[in-house]
């Protein structure tokens, strides 16, 4: 029966290739933008993970996400280091301020001044240079996305050099930074070199990085730190779902979620109608079937057969789709962070087979209502 259910279908190349095409671009346009928008949140997040040794971040109590944070008192800094259960803690100085190229290109950029002695703050790795070299006086890390923008179409070469208000800073290392949510180049630098850069503002500390005694409870330290010094405790996990939550609070992600509604509608809307109509037209050779003494299980088999390869072929090339647009836009500095996360691909491919799955009993439905004695009208 299987092989009689897929010879109908290569009998009706024209609605094979059309229920086909219809999943593939269903399953490509939702993957392609709910890949987007989870690389996007997961970008709010990215300059906390790449400190993965500070497992504790302090802040003002009214800082929501990494990108907007006020600085905090700079005595805060040893009133941590004395709350029990912290093991050390280290100052991180977030400045934005704009730099400038020797070429003439200017860019808002992030500027994070990391502890001298350290250097926790930096990221894990290092594409080319020596995180150490830092140390010197007026030299600074920066990321692949901020090479680009400011030296366009140049390799990456050391020793370039970047204005950043009256400071020129030397490049001695590109950086291997995940991608920002906010698409400015991100600069590393030691905290006695972007102290100089933080202008108009007296505190020199944004953050407060530490790590947890082996054996102590994060939510009772956070808590002690919170009531000593009036201040935000998160562990890092904790503070990149805040990223995120801040993030999604503001409607970004409604958009997505539209456009991946309207993918899902529209695919099922085509390949289920599409299918409803292949039922149609064979409803002779189905009423004959039943003549010859095929059962109603026996042919919903048959449908879900046809069904499951329509879906399944459509898939693959959907996910293909996908996933090569997504390569392709990782060639950018700056879209460098986009990914098909599995349990999108999944999530997407399952979805479209549970509407198709509805068609296909659906179109069941009226089977089971064809007589077989119409085969012999007409």
């Amino acid at each position: 029966m299987i092989r009689l259910a897929l010879d109908m279908l290569r009998a009706d190349r024209a609605k094979f290739f059309a229920m086909i095409l219809a999943v593939a671009l269903s399953v490509f346009l939702m993957q392609n933008q709910a890949a987007i928008l989870s690389s996007i949140m997961t970008m709010t997040g990215s300059q906390i993970r790449d400190v993965p040794a500070a497992g504790l971040w302090v802040m003002e109590p009214d800082t929501e996400c990494f990108d907007q944070a006020k600085p905090v008192r700079d005595t805060a800094l040893y009133r941590v280091r004395g709350t029990d259960g912290v093991d050390w803690a280290v100052p991180l100085l977030k400045v934005d301020a704009f730099a400038r190229s020797e070429n003439g290109k200017l860019t808002l950029a992030v500027i994070l001044g990391v502890d001298d002695s350290s250097l926790v703050g930096l990221p894990p790795r290092v594409i080319l240079g020596d995180a150490a070299a830092i140390r010197e006086r007026d030299t600074c890390l920066i990321d692949p996305g901020g090479y680009s923008l400011l030296f366009p179409k140049e390799p990456y070469v050391l020793g370039k050099r970047i204005r950043i208000a009256d400071t020129f800073l030397r490049i001695v290392g590109i950086s291997d930074a995940s991608p920002p949510f906010t698409g400015f180049p991100i600069i590393h630098a030691t905290r006695s070199t972007a102290i100089p850069l933080n202008r108009g503002e007296g505190r020199n500390q944004t953050f407060i990085l530490g790590q947890l005694k082996a054996g102590a409870d994060a939510a009772a330290v956070c808590t002690s730190i919170e009531s000593t010094t009036g201040l935000k405790a998160r562990t890092a996990a904790q503070f990149t779902a805040d990223s995120q939550n801040f993030y999604a609070s503001q409607g970004v992600p409604m958009l997505f979620y539209i456009v991946i509604g309207i993918g899902l509608v529209v695919g099922a809307a085509i390949t289920g109608q599409t299918f409803l109509m292949f039922v149609k037209e064979n409803e002779r050779h189905l009423s004959l079937m039943k003549v010859v003494g095929v059962t109603t299980p026996q042919m919903a088999g048959m449908l879900f057969c046809q069904a499951g390869l329509v879906v399944a072929l459509g898939s693959c090339f959907g996910t293909g789709l996908a996933s090569l647009t997504t390569s392709l836009s990782r060639t950018q500095p700056f879209l460098r962070g986009i990914y098909i996360p599995t349990y999108v691909a999944v999530a997407t491919c399952a979805a479209l087979a549970v509407v198709t799955a509805a068609a296909v009993l659906l179109a069941l439905r009226n089977v089971q209502k064809l007589e077989p004695a119409s085969v012999f009208r007409g």
